[in-house]
C-alpha cells in the first residue's frame, strides 16, 4: 500500500491504534506538545548521561521544559518557521505560490496555535482509515498496478529512442 510512502504502515491493528492515537489528539490537543516536551527532555537526559554531547543535551532538556512550561510555544515556533520558509520563498526562488500558501499557513497558526494539532490528529484518522482500506484490500490492488503502469511508460519513451549504434 504505497499511499503518501507510507509504505510501512499496514495491517488491521495498526489501522486501530494510528485512528485511536489521532483520536485522543483531537481530544486532547495540547497532548502532542506535552509528548514532545517529554521526548526532548529524555533524549537531554540520555544525551548527557551518554558522553561528551553536553551542548545537545542541555539543550534538549531546555527546549523540552520550555514546552512543558508553555505547551503553545511549539505551535509558534513551526508558525515562525513556515512565515520564515514563505517569505523565503516568495522573495527568493521564485516559488511564489508555495511561499503564499506557507505564509498564509504560518499566519493561520499563529492566529490559532491549536489548528496544528487538530491538523495533525486529522492526519492520523486518514493515514488509519487508509490503512484499514488496504488491509482489506478495498482498493481491489490499485496502488500495487501504479508501478506496472510506470514502467509500461518508461518502456514506451524508450522505443522512441534510437540506439548509438544507428545514429
Amino acid at each position: 500500500m504505497p499511499w503518501a510512502g507510507l509504505t510501512w504502515l499496514n495491517g488491521l491493528t495498526a489501522g486501530i491504534a494510528v485512528i485511536i492515537l489521532g483520536v485522543i489528539v483531537m481530544v486532547f490537543p495540547k497532548i502532542l506538545n506535552y509528548a514532545i516536551g517529554a521526548i526532548l527532555i529524555l533524549f537531554g537526559i540520555l544525551w548527557l548521561v551518554n558522553g561528551p554531547q553536553w551542548l545537545l543535551g542541555i539543550s534538549s532538556l531546555i527546549f523540552g521544559l520550555l514546552i512543558f512550561v508553555f505547551p503553545a510555544i511549539l505551535n509558534y515556533l513551526n508558525a515562525a518557521w513556515l512565515v520564515i520558509v514563505g517569505l523565503v520563498l516568495i522573495f527568493g526562488p521564485g516559488l511564489t505560490v508555495i511561499g503564499i500558501v506557507m505564509l498564509v499557513f504560518g499566519v493561520v497558526v499563529l492566529v490559532f496555535p491549536a489548528i496544528l494539532n487538530y491538523i495533525f490528529g486529522l492526519f492520523l484518522i486518514v493515514v488509519g482509515l487508509v490503512t484499514i482500506v488496504g488491509h482489506y484490500d478495498l482498493f481491489n490492488g490499485f496502488f500495487s498496478l501504479l508501478p506496472l503502469i510506470r514502467l509500461y511508460e518508461e518502456r514506451g519513451s524508450s522505443r522512441l529512442l534510437k540506439p548509438i549504434s544507428q545514429i
